[in-house]
């Protein structure tokens, strides 16, 4: 069988009027003409967004007829089975979401369908939030706390109608919600493409929390952080966390962690997506580096005693 280079994907997601439009004109201006492939979701059957996207090139493609946050969304295996014909087209597929769109059940296909993950890798979701409005959105929206809370890029669009204590006080909210994504900031006039475009979800194995066990709510939002130096049994850890998220995934926005695994040379990679729940292979641990395990649990009302006590149970012990 020929052996596929499967394409690069980015998903663009962000609340309602955060900039998601702005930032994708930017970047399609900024890249060569015929790279990019554009899927645009749509509520209803008038286009909108999809009149405000420059024609760099003629892969264009709109969803009109329903909405990409559905799991595993028919339409959309569909139209990412026929683009992958189309394979000297384009180079890189980009997925504007609807501003209400769940980016985790977007994601699931490229993550969990063996045919889709044959022609497309996922590199990374970016969510645009607005200076102006997070706060509010936070306190208010579900939707806007599950697009921050996935996303491996943060962001902070519309800097320049806020002051600079209020910036730091933004960026310092999404640490604590998100510590392992990448947050940046900008304006319609600068966004940082090459930055955001060179960041690769696979190979982000940093982490910018504190290496403590801590817990931060924002109204019904919790992001829990733990941190562990005993080695982890990955078997172990895999049946409990899968056990977990087939009773709480209702509640579950994200799970991510670098996991130090008892014999393994490689820093293991634990990541949910909607229900599912993977843990695979990431680099290979740094000479000198010290082994240890950072987990974040982010989602609705979640309890820090019962996750660490889950958490414990996959950790190694030898046998007796």
């Amino acid at each position: 069988m020929e052996k596929i280079q499967p394409k690069p994907v980015t998903i663009i997601t962000g609340f309602l009027g955060a900039g998601k439009t702005t930032f994708l004109n930017e970047l399609l201006m900024a890249g060569e003409k015929g790279k990019y492939a554009i899927i645009e979701n749509e509520f209803g059957k008038e286009s909108i967004d999809g009149e405000l996207v420059m024609e760099i090139s003629d892969n264009i493609f709109e969803m009109s007829s329903g909405c990409l946050c559905c799991n595993l969304n028919e339409d959309l295996v569909d139209l990412l089975v026929e683009l992958s014909k189309k394979s000297g087209d384009f180079r890189e597929l980009i997925i504007e979401t609807t501003g209400i769109a769940d980016p985790s059940a977007v994601a699931l296909p490229f993550l969990i369908d063996p045919l889709v993950s044959r022609y497309y890798r996922l590199d990374r979701v970016i969510c645009l939030v607005d200076a102006r409005n997070i706060a509010y959105e936070l306190e208010t929206t579900e939707e806007a706390r599950k697009q921050i809370s996935f996303s491996d890029v943060l962001l902070i669009s519309k800097t320049d109608l806020v002051s600079d204590e209020e910036l730091v006080n933004i960026h310092a909210l999404l640490k604590e919600i998100n510590p392992f994504a990448l947050i940046l900031s900008g304006t319609k006039e600068h966004f940082p493409h090459r930055e955001i475009m060179e960041f690769v979800r696979t190979n982000a194995d940093h982490y910018t929390g504190e290496d403590v066990k801590k817990e931060k709510r924002h109204h019904s939002l919790t992001s829990l952080t733990f941190t562990f130096d005993q080695p982890f049994d990955a078997g172990k850890l895999k049946h409990h966390l899968m056990v977990f998220m087939a009773v709480q995934s209702q509640d579950i926005y994200r799970v991510k962690g670098i996991v130090y695994g008892f014999g393994e040379q490689q820093k293991l990679v634990v990541q949910s997506v909607a229900e599912y729940l993977a843990i695979s292979p990431g680099n290979q641990w740094g000479e000198g580096e010290i082994k240890r395990s950072r987990i974040v649990f982010i989602g609705r009302d979640l309890k820090m005693k019962g996750i660490e006590e889950l958490l414990t149970l996959g950790l190694y012990s030898p046998q007796p």
